[in-house]
Formats: structure tokens, sequence, C-alpha cells
């Protein structure tokens, strides 16, 4: 990873995310409906997309 980015830089990223999964939760109990099921796909995506960074992230940190 570039020197010049800092970690801060990925917490943009978790905004975005945790706003998403706010607004959607809201909007479910709000109108009483179902998350739609690409709601669950994207989550799922984002869930694994973390999982392979982070991961890879401790890997390199304490297994190399």
């Amino acid at each position: 990873m570039p020197s010049f980015i800092r970690p801060e830089f990925f917490d943009l990223f978790g905004i975005a995310v945790f706003l998403f999964i706010t607004i959607e939760s809201v909007r479910a109990i709000k109108t009483k409906k179902r998350i739609p099921r690409w709601v669950f796909v994207l989550l799922l995506v984002i869930g694994i997309l973390g999982l392979l960074i982070d991961g890879t992230i401790v890997y390199k940190t304490y297994f190399l």
C-alpha cells in the first residue's frame, strides 16, 4: 500500500456502508415491508469483501 494513503481514508467506506445499512433498516421498520433481496445480496458482497481485505491484512501482518 502506498505510504501516502492514511488508514483514516478507509473510514470513508465504513461511513458509507453504515449509512446504507441504517437507512435501509429505518425504511424497513417505517414501511413494515421486508427488505428487498438486492439489499441482502449487497450486504453479502460487502461482508465477503470485508473478510477478504481484513483477512489479507491480518495474514500479511501476523503470519508473514
